[in-house]
């Protein structure tokens, strides 16, 4: 067997290499904790800075992804299913409230967004 081609790191290699291991995993350590910390922090920030005003047309499946459920707005917006809308609805939801309201026929449903982030187990 030939030693020419054999792979040896030097002392001063395997300090450099050391740190800069011990530097990448706790920067990712750091990105994970931090994501993990504030999850329902930020779960509540998108929904009270989301607004919509809409009409749902079409309650599809994406084989693609897993047969997971959309709807489709009437203006050509498509979002993630929640078990509560029907095609034919219309959704009313301002910015910085947690409401969502779901008007069908003559009745008025108040969906609240943070249970069903909850839920979703999205919230503790």
């Amino acid at each position: 067997m030939d030693n020419n081609n054999v792979f040896t790191i030097d002392k001063s290699s395997r300090k450099s290499l050391a740190i800069f291991g011990l530097i990448f995993g706790s920067i990712v350590f750091s990105v994970f904790f931090y994501m993990n910390y504030n999850n329902e922090k930020i779960t509540k920030r998108n929904i009270l800075n989301k607004e919509r005003h809409d009409k749902i047309i079409d309650i599809f499946r994406v084989k693609k992804e897993h047969n997971y459920i959309y709807i489709k707005l009437a203006r050509g917006g498509v979002s993630n299913y929640n078990y509560l809308y029907k095609i034919g609805d219309s959704i009313s939801k301002k910015r910085g409230d947690s409401i969502e309201y779901i008007f069908r026929g003559d009745s008025i449903i108040k969906n609240n967004l943070f249970e069903v982030a909850r839920r979703q187990n999205m919230l503790k």
